[in-house]
């Protein structure tokens, strides 16, 4: 898993441990020390290091299920937006492309509700939305 020690990660971690899975959190902000999963430090920007982490967790667990990658710069304004944009692009990549070297065949990759246009100062034109509802990303985070 990427990105375990964010918020959404945190929660994620302990969901898969609590249903008997073996997570390994591949992430370039330490974990807190009771979460139950290894950690590797890895900067998701070098795809050298996200395929020996992929292809290393392989050879250590004989085979790995899935990637779920939630790993990135979460929100507009704590970097500048060039930067968020280049991490987060080049990070997800990074994950598509190291997961298909070490020949794991599944991704899980979560958007966020910043690409309908949430929760900003626009309010949408209808709620609930739905799978109708038009994109409208208003920040480089949501791009």
């Amino acid at each position: 898993m990427t990105g375990g020690s964010g918020k959404l990660g945190r929660a994620v971690v302990e969901h898969l441990a609590d249903h008997g899975y073996d997570v390994v959190n591949v992430d370039a902000v330490l974990p807190p020390a009771d979460q139950p999963a290894l950690f590797t430090r890895v900067d998701l920007t070098d795809l050298g290091q996200v395929t020996e982490a992929f292809t290393g967790i392989d050879d250590r667990y004989d085979g790995v299920d899935a990637v779920v990658h939630l790993a990135a710069i979460p929100a507009p304004g704590l970097r500048p937006s060039g930067a968020t944009f280049a991490n987060n692009v080049v990070a997800t990549h990074h994950v598509f492309s190291a997961a298909r070297r070490a020949g794991i065949k599944n991704v899980v990759w979560a958007s966020s509700e910043t690409v309908l246009g949430l929760p900003f100062e626009t309010p949408p034109p209808y709620v609930p939305v739905d799978e109708e509802y038009a994109v409208r990303p208003e920040s480089t985070y949501s791009r």
